[in-house]
């Protein structure tokens, strides 16, 4: 199996987190780092990453786009009422 290298730079806080672990569990530093992104990396995925949007269905068309008089008249009012002069 080919690997790369990667630089990391860790605050010393998570670095003895990991350090601990390491000890703990018998893995070496590298192992822990690779176990700990292989566990928490579909964690971060899930809330990182927006869900795919799907299209409207046809009634939920309807519901969205449905005609509201309600709001055709206050629009219909707020547009033909006068412009205010720009204050100076």
């Amino acid at each position: 199996m080919k690997s790369d290298t990667y630089s990391l730079a860790l605050p010393n806080d998570l670095l003895s987190e990991v350090r601990q672990t390491a000890k703990e569990t018998g893995l070496s530093m590298a192992d822990a780092m690779r176990q700990s992104m292989k566990l928490g990396l579909p964690k971060l995925r899930e809330q990182l990453v927006a869900p795919a949007l799907k299209p409207f269905t046809d009634a939920e068309v309807k519901v969205a786009f449905k005609r509201n008089r309600e709001w055709e008249a206050f629009e219909s009012a707020m547009t033909s009422a006068p412009a205010l002069p720009p204050e100076e």
